[in-house]
């Protein structure tokens, strides 16, 4: 009997959110271009258009990326400027009217991604709400300078001058379109067309680049930014590109917009607008593509159909938001989501449509020998395993104000050795893996990995270097499924570029099949390839563990680092852990340094031990050497001995 997997999120997403865009315009193009609507409501099809990829668009970078933005009608106004002005130019230039259209929607979209990347570069740097902040300001900055200049276009082409500031106020600042349609004279029905096309673009940048490498990048970067790092991704660089799209996009919509009014005032780019378009984004669903679309075709064009009602329409208009936010966001409507996509699977099974054929996890044929001395070869570059060792540190030291965390830290760890770091709490063991890694740059001294210093590089340069860790609170991306998890780990291994992520195209496919299976080998090596497609989040406590450390693998270390693996363990989950700390270390031929107060863990697996005491190291040596030291005894293990003592007496 054939076995077809079942619809992939990507293709749900996809069969829902485009599916509804296309119904709806099948229905109001012929009712438009029949003449069958209203003046009003025929009148507010191009603003929807608009403001659903502008909700579309400010939902990639509030919740897709995590950052909050404020000034999302400063970018529609950086398009519909810079659109106008495109369109003055080409007038004469270009006769075909949609084309022309075209040009002057790319231009938006040009102008307003320069001034993303020139806001993006240096406030995404940062952490905190400074992208809030800057964004606000400059949406004010772009209203102010609207309201003092004029610009005019008719049949004689752009006029533009400086207004005189004192005549600012509510006649100031507009743009004037004399054309008999506007600035390119395009019809209300071409209009919509224009519009309609541009939310379906709107949604393949979006949900392609959602689904995609780099979108697991962003969403890894919102869910946990120290674990994105610690996988080697580039926290600037991916908040920059969904920074950048976003931007980009409500250029475009700014453009269409100056299109098709004869007069725009700069109001119309305020802060209010800002705020409308983050409301849409809330109460249709942070991360909720086709919440943000049913939230702003509902909250934009209720308004005007409840005007007639009287005092009674804010109190309608209340209860819709309500509504819409219940509907977009509730746990009752999931499930009615989900039971009408297992109905829609159903039928489509039937078909064989968005279905192809697939071994199961226990089908795939997967052999020790691929997996020896590296698993997938082809993708990890072979290392020279016999020369110097894989990390050496020297006169290590770290301080915190006045306060010395760990001081003259040196050790060496060869490259297929096993060594514990051990200590009471508080000693500083975590904090020696968080400058192993640059999470806290050294005070002073010396950190070598394979042979070259650290000094300088980010958390995700040092990771690319060949070091990954674990940490002592479990870190994964929690709202992912486990196989995402582990591709993100991948994230350095697979290379796949922005064009491909948002076009899925261009060896997409082949980047993707790769990253899959090679994800799942690893899986499979932990006995977790049935639990591929579960949520992070719902794993029990051991697997999480396990998880997270499938995850470091896939970073391709040369030496990773465990903190506290076997914490919250019980016994036959703590001898299964020692067990594939061998494996790991025996099959793909790296380094295990570990943190763990699990005596019998340490002693019984580590070839080397490192005793600290006071941020100092008071001992090294050999699991019996460390038992008999005297100095541990006292500091460490006196407590342990004297009890064990006291039974034996």
């Amino acid at each position: 009997m054939k076995k077809y997997r079942d619809l992939s999120k990507y293709a749900r997403t996809n069969l829902k959110t485009y599916g509804l865009v296309i119904i709806a315009f099948a229905i109001l193009f012929p009712l438009q271009s029949a003449g069958m609507l209203s003046n009003s409501l025929n009148g507010q099809l191009i603003p929807i258009c608009v403001y659903i990829v502008l909700a579309i668009s400010l939902n990639l970078t509030v919740g897709i990326s995590g950052e909050l933005s404020l000034g999302h009608a400063g970018f529609m106004s950086v398009g519909a400027f810079s659109g106008v002005i495109a369109a003055a130019s080409l007038q004469d230039a270009v006769s075909f009217e949609p084309l022309r259209l075209v040009f002057v929607i790319i231009t938006g979209g040009i102008f307003a991604g320069i001034a993303g990347l020139l806001i993006g570069i240096p406030v995404l740097r940062l952490r905190g709400d400074y992208l809030a902040i800057v964004t606000l300001a400059f949406g004010e900055i772009i209203k102010n300078i609207i309201n003092c200049l004029y610009v005019g276009i008719d049949g004689n082409g752009l006029h533009f001058s400086v207004k005189n500031t004192s005549s600012l106020g509510m006649s100031g600042g507009r743009i004037i379109l004399n054309g008999p349609q506007g600035a390119v004279g395009i019809t209300k029905i071409a209009s919509f067309t224009a519009g309609f096309v541009l939310i379906l673009f709107t949604l393949f940048i979006v949900i392609n680049l959602i689904y995609s490498r780099s979108g697991r990048a962003i969403t890894a970067i919102r869910d946990n930014r120290i674990a994105a790092e610690s996988v080697g991704i580039s926290i600037t660089k991916y908040k920059l590109t969904a920074f950048i799209t976003s931007a980009a996009l409500a250029g475009m919509a700014g453009a269409l917009y100056a299109m098709n009014f004869s007069t725009i005032a700069a109001k119309k780019f305020d802060f209010n607008t800002s705020i409308l378009i983050l409301v849409f984004v809330v109460l249709g669903g942070m991360g909720n593509i086709l919440g943000s679309i049913i939230a702003t075709t509902v909250l934009y064009i209720l308004p005007e159909m409840l005007r007639e009602i009287g005092d009674y329409r804010m109190l309608i208009y209340a209860i819709v938001l309500i509504l819409v936010m219940l509907l977009t966001n509730s746990s009752r409507a999931k499930q009615m989501a989900v039971s009408l996509e297992t109905k829609i699977k159903n039928i489509f099974r039937k078909l064989k449509i968005f279905y192809v054929k697939t071994k199961t996890a226990a089908g795939r044929s997967l052999t020790m020998d691929k997996m020896v001395p590296y698993p997938s070869g082809a993708i990890v570059p072979e290392r020279d395993l016999d020369k110097k060792p894989i990390l050496e540190t020297h006169h290590l030291g770290i301080d915190f104000g006045g306060l010395t965390a760990v001081d003259e830290f040196s050790l060496t760890v060869g490259r297929t050795e096993i060594c514990g770091l051990i200590g009471p709490n508080g000693a500083g063991k975590t904090t020696v893996f968080n400058m192993l890694t640059n999470v806290y740059q050294p005070t002073r001294g010396t950190i070598l990995l394979d042979g070259k210093p650290t000094a300088g590089k980010t958390t995700a340069q040092v990771n690319r270097m060949g070091i990954a860790r674990t940490f002592q609170n479990i870190r994964l991306f929690s709202n992912m499924s486990v196989l995402d998890n582990v591709k993100v780990g991948l994230h350095n291994s697979i290379k796949e570029g922005f064009i491909p992520s948002v076009t899925h195209l261009f060896g997409y496919r082949k980047a993707e099949k790769t990253s899959t299976e090679r994800a799942l080998e690893l899986l499979d090596f932990f006995s977790m390839a049935d639990l591929a497609k579960v949520q992070a989040g719902s794993l029990p406590y051991g697997a999480q563990r396990r998880l997270e450390i499938v995850r470091a693998l896939a970073t391709n270390p040369g030496i990773i680092l465990l903190d506290e693996p076997a914490a919250g363990m019980n016994p036959s989950e703590t001898a299964e852990l020692m067990e594939n700390i061998r494996r790991i270390r025996d099959t793909f031929q790296i380094s295990v340094m570990l943190i763990e107060h699990d005596m019998n863990l340490v002693m019984n697996i580590c070839e080397g031990i490192c005793v600290l005491d006071h941020g100092k190291i008071i001992a090294k040596g050999t699991p019996d050497e460390i038992k008999s030291n005297p100095a541990v005894i006292e500091a460490y293990l006196g407590k342990k001995k004297e009890a064990e003592d006291s039974a034996e007496g």
